[in-house]
């Protein structure tokens, strides 16, 4: 017997007796145990009831930054936080109507870090309102629960049908909520309705209807937000989706998926199954004012229905007027309580970049680059937009761009050949002072070639006149 074949025997016992602890499990179970056994499993702590600030231990306080409405950027941002403790309860009584003590203040002041690689200083906040929301506020929601049916899935299958009812039953007088499941296909197990009962015997007849063996995640969630088309534009609307991520049979793409969630005011919550494929899970909740859950137990994955709900109900709404940058926001928000040893901050951001435009390759945008008339000199105002682009070609190793310079028909068509070239490069050498690889750009002038829209009158020159960035790899 030669040494391969030894060594290859070998192999075998190790993975079918020194692995022998994962034999026979499956689902949460043995996730939990993969995710112990490489003490890698995060203890978060998930709503589960509410508690007054005056009933509380204000060192044991914790608080979250858990997502942002952008839809009125650069005039407003729609910030929501929660304040509990260690036990779960959501502390209530700190803002406006719930507020007992009007002459306390709480809130005491927000900063914005702009840029994530290429930062700059922080920006103080001046003016803010924070408004306190719960239970008495009477807000329908409409909501859509859909959950992965497909192989890969199928371990888990008794807690989704134990949390569904649990997320149910949780349901307040005004709500309502429908119930999907998705393997390669959407199944509608409960159109959106608002009666409890109905809900929850509808679901229970047809629970076990259609699992299968591909996952259509992306066209799951497209799906889901045409359910929630024809209720009340002012009421909030949450797609909820569970699964492991691994989208084997989506024809939307991610960014188009966004895109629709934003135009129809849809909010995506994604919770992922243990070791799932989280990338698209977290743009879809990041980017549409959702939030983002990791479940690898039973226990948790119950706990994170009713988080989800609690936090629809319970939370701190920060409203303001952001710094005018259309890249990455690192927010920071100060809660100050007497008694308190310190004060307490929460931490959130939000990225108002083309990001799935930069994800795409062929995608493009444009950015207002100024020059003055025959020049190619850029204007000091037009700073930030550099730094906007450095940063997102800093945070995105892979992407290589082509830019792009074109002219109105002002001056002929030599005069403004030359001049988008050298209006292009310029660009591209700001870029390369700011760090940026040459080897990752390359810059071409149009001229007066590609117009947007006739050169009829001044405003239809001044948008010919622009910078445009392809996306040529990634």
């Amino acid at each position: 017997m030669n040494f391969k074949t030894i060594l290859f025997l070998f192999s075998l016992v190790f993975i079918f007796s020194g692995c022998k602890t994962y034999q026979h499990k499956e689902g949460f179970e043995l996730q939990r145990e993969l995710a112990e056994s490489e003490d890698t499993l995060k203890r978060d702590i998930y709503i589960t009831s509410t508690l007054p600030i005056d009933s509380a231990d204000v060192n044991k306080l914790l608080m979250d930054v858990w997502r942002f409405e952008t839809e009125k950027y650069p005039d407003e941002i729609k910030l929501y936080a929660r304040v509990f403790d260690s036990s779960g309860h959501f502390i209530t009584n700190m803002a406006k109507p719930y507020l007992k003590d009007t002459t306390k203040n709480y809130w005491t002041g927000i900063t914005e870090t702009l840029g994530k690689k290429l930062k700059r200083p922080p920006v103080p906040i001046d003016s803010f309102t924070v408004r306190e929301f719960g239970a008495n506020d009477s807000i329908p929601y409409n909501i859509v629960l859909s959950v992965d049916y497909s192989g890969s899935m199928s371990g888990v299958m008794s807690a989704i049908f134990e949390g569904t009812e649990i997320f149910v039953d949780m349901k307040m007088k005004y709500d309502n909520i429908g119930l999907t499941s998705f393997n390669q296909e959407l199944d509608v197990k409960v159109p959106v309705m608002n009666d409890k009962q109905q809900i929850l015997n509808i679901y229970r007849s047809n629970r076990e209807r259609k699992l299968g063996l591909f996952s259509a995640v992306n066209d799951a969630v497209w799906n889901c937000i045409d359910l929630l088309k024809d209720t009340p534009e002012n009421d909030p609307r949450v797609v909820v989706i569970f699964t492991d991520g691994d989208d084997n049979y989506s024809k939307q793409k991610i960014g188009d998926l966004i895109e629709k969630a934003r135009e129809n005011k849809i909010h995506i919550f994604a919770v992922a199954f243990g070791y799932s494929q989280d990338h698209n899970l977290r743009y879809m909740a990041q980017y549409t004012g959702g939030k983002f859950y990791k479940a690898y137990t039973k226990e948790e994955l119950i706990s994170i229905f009713r988080d989800i709900y609690m936090s629809l109900r319970y939370y701190y709404l920060v409203t303001y007027k952001p710094p005018k940058y259309w890249g990455y926001h690192h927010v920071a928000l100060a809660v100050n309580v007497p008694a308190r040893k310190d004060t307490l901050f929460g931490y959130g951001e939000y990225d108002m970049s083309d990001k799935f435009k930069w994800e795409d390759t062929g995608g493009a945008f444009e950015r207002p680059i100024l020059f003055d008339f025959n020049k190619w000199d850029i204007k000091p105002e037009s700073q930030p937009v550099i730094e906007e682009v450095t940063d997102a070609m800093l945070s995105m190793e892979r992407i290589k761009i082509e830019i792009q310079g074109h002219t109105d028909n002002v001056g002929g068509l030599e005069f403004n050949q030359v001049l988008s070239e050298r209006r292009a490069n310029a660009v591209m050498e700001a870029l390369i002072k700011l760090g940026v690889e040459p080897r990752r750009m390359r810059s071409r002038g149009f001229g007066l070639t590609m117009p947007k829209v006739p050169n009829t009158t001044e405003e239809n020159r001044a948008i010919n006149r622009r910078t445009e960035f392809h996306i040529l790899a990634k």
